[in-house]
């Protein structure tokens, strides 16, 4: 069992603990579980996985998709969590991928202006990424996560025995969040994962996981509400959520991302931020994985809309992060968005 600490200790101490392990999440929801004080919000397809471990719960069934990540969504887990009468002493579960997290998140810092939250995430992204660090919310006009809110979990459980029923496209939808920790934190991880050739054995993805969750905590820690360092964890994700609207979401967020990185570090390399030789190997480390980073544009309206609409976007431009050298990332502030997508569209 690994752990890893997020210290929070402002004005209000809001650190918590992310717990890292194999096959110890049954016992914690049946501990969670024997009181009426906690109602589970599910993944859908989770939950019909592992009916067995919420034989005893008081679930939500939630389809999870970007679809039905929105306010709606959000009214229908109020109402549940008011049906059962929840009070501001009792928990929140999220179990399920980046998206439950995100939604349940912020349901559960809108509940009485404020629940208990313990987030269980069930794909390697989820567990490398977003489960971490508060970020809560819903689309919104078209827009990914625009309305939501900094909330940060009581406690993150992470088991990796869920992997074992996640399809490959799922795994590698989350290591592209991998190589973008690499390749703005990490100069070794990002040379040792060069030269594997695929992603297989717990300890192996424990550790994974664990080094990713330390960055993060490191960084929230830092700047919990992203007003300077904390956005260098966007690297990628300014195109790749224009990729991803303009898909209508057919390419999954992690593929979107890799696309992003890689179009964002050929802005940086044009504009003389970064050197040639970083596009070269961040390009080598996607393909020997076997990510798409050419994108065709299909909406360009949706494309350059998504782009200008973007959370880190300002009056006076856009802000990407980038990675100078492998392993040191910065922040390029008020670019044009018509100079970023230019590079995308000539492509």
């Amino acid at each position: 069992m690994h752990s890893v600490r997020v210290n929070l200790k402002k004005q209000t101490d809001y650190s918590y603990n992310i717990y890292i392990g194999n096959g110890f999440v049954k016992n914690k929801i049946q501990e969670m579980a024997s009181t009426d004080k906690t109602v589970f919000v599910v993944d859908s397809n989770v939950y019909n996985l592992y009916t067995e471990l919420f034989k005893n719960a008081d679930c939500y069934i939630y389809d999870a998709s970007e679809k039905n990540k929105d306010i709606d969504y959000i009214k229908k887990i109020l109402a549940y969590l008011k049906s059962k009468n929840l009070h501001r002493d009792d928990t929140v579960v999220a179990v399920g991928g980046g998206i439950t997290g995100d939604v349940v998140g912020f349901a559960a810092s809108m509940y009485m202006r404020g629940v208990s939250f313990v987030n269980i995430p069930t794909t390697f992204l989820s567990m490398v990424d977003s489960s971490v660090g508060g970020k809560t919310g819903v689309n919104f006009g078209g827009v990914k996560n625009m309305v939501g809110a900094f909330y940060q979990p009581d406690c993150v459980f992470i088991d990796i025995d869920f992997l074992e029923t996640l399809e490959h496209e799922e795994v590698m939808n989350g290591f592209a969040e991998v190589i973008k920790y690499a390749a703005i934190f990490d100069k070794d991880m990002f040379y040792e994962l060069k030269e594997r050739k695929e992603l297989k054995g717990k300890i192996f993805l424990a550790d994974l996981i664990k080094r990713c969750c330390e960055i993060k905590a490191d960084i929230v820690n830092q700047d919990e509400k992203e007003k300077g360092l904390r956005k260098l964890l966007n690297f990628g994700h300014t195109v790749g959520h224009a990729v991803e609207a303009d898909s209508l979401h057919s390419i999954k967020h992690g593929y979107a991302v890799a696309i992003g990185m890689y179009y964002e570090t050929l802005f940086a390399v044009e504009k003389g931020l970064a050197e040639p030789k970083v596009a070269d190997e961040l390009k080598e480390i996607l393909l020997n994985f076997n990510y798409e980073i050419i994108y065709s544009v299909k909406r360009a309206n949706t494309f350059t809309e998504s782009i200008k609409s973007d959370k880190k976007a300002s009056g006076t431009g856009v802000t990407i992060a980038f990675a100078k050298e492998i392993g040191k990332g910065e922040i390029c502030n008020e670019i044009r968005a018509e100079e970023l997508q230019k590079i995308v569209f000539s492509s």
